[in-house]
């Protein structure tokens, strides 16, 4: 879903600002499986916003992912650790709810709970969760893409 949404984002600030954003998003899984279809929850969540999730195929994060990644946001703190024991090198590897804050309070939740498996509404209001993060981090990240093409 962070994948979609972060992509419409992209499209909108082409389409509403005539900007275009140098990025490439892409979603991949501590533990997903590759080429799987989004649930169908996703997909359902996903289309009353707008965004067509019917295309989406999972990917296993790989060696690929994090040596061309500028920045990798995760939805849960077991999902970076898992990252950086794999690759303890990686150092663009944040919660998402963490990335872009100069401090946080013992009592924040910095996860995001993975929705798979759980019921409709669970998956909208992660869905409602990841879009809030994603348009308070838009900024900072639209800014990085900008100054690593050059524009």
């Amino acid at each position: 879903m962070a994948e979609g949404i972060l992509n419409d984002l992209v499209l909108d600030e082409v389409t509403n600002n005539k900007q275009i954003i140098p990025i490439e998003v892409t979603s991949a899984g501590t533990h997903a499986m590759d080429g799987y279809p989004a649930s169908r929850y996703a997909v359902e969540v996903a289309a009353d916003y707008g965004i067509n999730l019917s295309f989406h195929r999972s990917k296993h994060i790989s060696d690929t992912h994090i040596k061309y990644a500028e920045l990798i946001l995760t939805m849960e703190r077991s999902h970076t650790e898992y990252i950086k024991s794999l690759w303890p090198d990686s150092d663009s590897v944040f919660e998402l709810k963490s990335f872009g804050l100069d401090k946080i309070s013992d009592s924040f939740q910095v996860e995001i709970a993975d929705p798979i498996g759980m019921d409709f509404d669970y998956y909208k209001n992660v869905f409602d969760e990841l879009k809030k993060e994603i348009n308070r981090i838009k900024p900072v990240v639209f800014s990085l893409a900008r100054k690593k093409s050059g524009n």
